[in-house]
């Protein structure tokens, strides 16, 4: 696949990505994430038991919001050809507005851990394709 062709695709991959992530970030989920992080929980620390005793609901709910992140950070990289610290400082300014907006003006709750998990996923996103991205 030429890089003119792979580009276009993943400008596309990134704006169905980015269009999805407002979806998630701006619609009214709370209730619903809340049900997944729980029925993570259950399925992990009891149905199939692979979890630590001490891994608690709330784990859950970073874990997702680090994988919820992962793609931003690698489709940075990948589209840019930019640093990976990069994509994390930009992961982290755009996590920070999502998380004000959030507690502002929607009904769901913005917190500074959410935004600590969501730029350690944009980093290990970027991280990953890091070697890929510097060989093209």
């Amino acid at each position: 696949m030429d890089w003119s062709r792979g580009r276009r695709f993943l400008v596309g991959l990134a704006a169905v990505y980015l269009v999805g992530l407002a979806v998630l970030v701006a619609g009214p989920w709370g209730w619903a994430l809340n049900r997944l992080t729980v029925a993570c929980y259950v399925r992990f620390r009891h149905d199939w038991p692979i979890a630590p005793a001490w891994v608690a609901p709330e784990h859950y709910g970073v874990l997702l919001n680090v994988v919820l992140f992962v793609p931003l950070g690698a489709l940075f990289v990948l589209l840019t050809r930019r640093p990976w610290w990069q994509a994390a400082l930009a992961a982290a300014a755009g996590s920070t507005a999502i998380e004000l907006v959030q507690g502002l003006w929607l009904a769901r709750e913005g917190t500074w851990q959410d935004v600590a998990a969501n730029t350690l996923g944009a980093a290990l996103g970027a991280l990953l394709v890091s070697p890929r991205a510097r060989r093209r």
